[in-house]
C-alpha cells in the first residue's frame, strides 16, 4: 500500500529549491517508491490564471486550462521527486513526453483533490525512463489525469519499453507560424511557477550544457491546445513526445491535420527539417 502524504500547504521557493539542491549527490539507482502525494480541497480563481492566459492565448475565464492543472501538479511533482527515497537527482531531469486525459473541463471555483505518484520504470536507449502520473478528482470523480515521462541519462534502462504514437503529416497539414522572443521563458516561468535557470537565461542554460536558454516544453503543449481546443470536446487525450530543444528566440511552424479521431500535430523548425515537438489529440467517448 502506497505510503501518502498529505499536504496541506505547498512549500516557499526557498525550501523547494533547498530540497531540489538536497538531491545532487544521489546516483539515480533503486526502484521508484511507493509514495502518494496528496493536496486536497483546492479552488482555482480567476486571478491564478491572468499572467498563464495572457502567457499562453487561452481567452476563456471560466474554464480551467487542462494544462494550467499541470502547474498545480508540477509543485507536487517536484516534492515527489525530492523525497529521500526518490533515487533521482532533480537537476538534469529531462522531459521527454506527456499525456493528458480529461472527461471534462475544471471550471474555475470548483473544489478538487489533487494527486500524484510515481508510475511505471521505462527502459530508454539514453538512460533510465520513468513516470510521474498526476489525478485531479471533483466530488470524488475523476476528470483529469497527466503522465510525464522523464529521462535520468546514463546506461540503458530497465523496464517497459516506451511507445508512443509518432505522427507524419501530409503535405497538406495546415501550417502556422510561431515567434517566440527573447524573454518568454521567463514570463512562462512567473505564470507557471517553473523557475528552471535553462528556461530564464542563456548563462544558466549554458552550465546545463544547453547554447542558449529554450522555452519550457509545457508552454509548447500549452500553445497547441489553444491553437486546437476551439476544434476539440471536452473529453479527450493530449499526447506529445519533446523531440529537440526550442532556443529563444524562435521562429517554428506549428502544423497539424484533421484524423478520424481527432488531430495529429507537430512543431518543426522554419526550414521544416528539425521536429522539436510531435504528438496528438484523440476524443475519448465518456460513455464507456
Amino acid at each position: 500500500m502506497a505510503n501518502v502524504i498529505q499536504i496541506r500547504n505547498l512549500p516557499n521557493p526557498a525550501a523547494l529549491y533547498a530540497r531540489i539542491a538536497s538531491t545532487l549527490l544521489k546516483k539515480g539507482k533503486g526502484n521508484l517508491p511507493d509514495i502518494k502525494i496528496q493536496y486536497d480541497n483546492q479552488i482555482i480563481q480567476p486571478s491564478d490564471l491572468k499572467k498563464y492566459n495572457k502567457v499562453c492565448g487561452f481567452e476563456h475565464t471560466l474554464i480551467v486550462p487542462s494544462t494550467f492543472i499541470h502547474t498545480r501538479a508540477f509543485e507536487l511533482q517536484a516534492l515527489l521527486l525530492t523525497h529521500p527515497a526518490c533515487p533521482f537527482p532533480y537537476p538534469g531531469l529531462i522531459v521527454f513526453a506527456n499525456t493528458i486525459k480529461q472527461t471534462r473541463s475544471l471550471y474555475v471555483g470548483e473544489e478538487f483533490n489533487l494527486s500524484c505518484s510515481f508510475g511505471n520504470l521505462i527502459a530508454h536507449e539514453k538512460g533510465q525512463a520513468f513516470e510521474i502520473v498526476s489525478y485531479l478528482d471533483v466530488k470524488g470523480k475523476r476528470i483529469w489525469e497527466e503522465t510525464m515521462v522523464f529521462l535520468y541519462k546514463g546506461k540503458e534502462g530497465i523496464g517497459n519499453v516506451f511507445e508512443m504514437q509518432q505522427p507524419v503529416l501530409s503535405e497538406n497539414c495546415i501550417k502556422k507560424s510561431w515567434s517566440l522572443h527573447q524573454t518568454l521563458g521567463f514570463e512562462y516561468a512567473q505564470a507557471s511557477g517553473d523557475f528552471n535557470p535553462i528556461h530564464l537565461h542563456t548563462i544558466p542554460a549554458k552550465l546545463f550544457g544547453f547554447p542558449k536558454h529554450l522555452i519550457h516544453g509545457m508552454w509548447t503543449q500549452s500553445k497547441i491546445l489553444v491553437e486546437l481546443e476551439k476544434q476539440l470536446s471536452d473529453a479527450f487525450e493530449f499526447s506529445v513526445a519533446f523531440k529537440t530543444p526550442i532556443f529563444l528566440p524562435a521562429s517554428i511552424i506549428f502544423r497539424y491535420e484533421k484524423t478520424a479521431s481527432g488531430f495529429n500535430f507537430d512543431v518543426v523548425d522554419k526550414l521544416q527539417e528539425k521536429p522539436h515537438v510531435k504528438g496528438y489529440f484523440r476524443t475519448l467517448d465518456i460513455r464507456q
